[in-house]
């Protein structure tokens, strides 16, 4: 007779190890209050970051429990390579980068989707490329990218064959659809997007051109990028 599992081998270490991660974060800004003054001031900053990082992570655990809940993550996924990978990325940016709301929800997201194997499964390298991607992304650049996206969807996207292929319509159409307002600061992250191969280039000798169609001049990586992110809200 097979002998089964017991539930124990099933803890869900992942929990745990966020828990554990909590709690060294808390101590560490107890240790950093309690340390001189000199000290104190120069980890000012570090201190805020590491609130901030403490409460983005618990709302990642929290997401995470619920997900375990429901049955969307399989007990044995936290065990795969790329569950490793994907968590240990996210608790670099968490401890290493200055956290900020809108790159912990893409990366969250694409974590949570992964984990859910419903779009890619355990054995895609895809997940860890796309959190390593976002992750060197700046804020600006998420809002075009997430811009370009949104126009995607659009009626009047889709049933238009013709659409203005000219530079400033479309600085023009992605600075009021991504809040950004102005074209220049548009024009600031487009340049950086296309270096990162997420936009496609500009047309014709003066630049003064774009290709509209298929993805108002998203690359098919920095499609498919989006849609990853796009189906957390399908799952959740």
């Amino acid at each position: 007779m097979k002998k089964e599992i017991e539930p124990k081998q099933f803890e869900d270490e992942t929990s745990n190890i966020i828990t554990s991660t909590l709690r060294n974060l808390l101590e560490g800004i107890t240790g950093i209050l309690t340390s001189e003054r000199k000290d104190y001031i120069l980890s000012v900053s570090r201190i805020f970051q590491r609130m901030r990082g403490g409460q983005f992570l618990s709302i990642f655990k929290e997401e995470w429990d619920k997900f375990k809940e429901k049955g969307r993550i399989k007990d044995d996924y936290q065990f795969t390579e790329q569950h490793k990978v994907c968590l240990q990325e996210l608790l670099d940016f968490l401890d290493n980068d200055s956290p900020d709301e809108m790159h912990f929800s893409v990366l969250k997201k694409i974590f949570l989707v992964a984990a859910s194997e419903k779009v890619t499964d355990r054995n895609s390298i895809l997940p860890q490329q796309y959190m390593k991607i976002c992750r060197n992304l700046s804020s600006g650049e998420i809002l075009v990218l997430n811009a370009c996206y949104q126009v995607t969807k659009e009626d009047w996207f889709k049933n238009t064959k013709q659409i203005d292929s000219g530079a400033g319509y479309w600085l023009k159409k992605i600075a009021e659809k991504s809040n950004l307002k102005y074209n220049e600061l548009v024009e600031v992250h487009e340049n950086e997007l296309i270096k990162k191969k997420l936009l496609t280039d500009r047309q014709y000798g003066d630049r003064s051109g774009v290709m509209p169609k298929p993805y108002y001049r998203i690359t098919k990586l920095g499609y498919e990028i989006c849609k990853y992110i796009e189906s957390y809200e399908e799952e959740k």
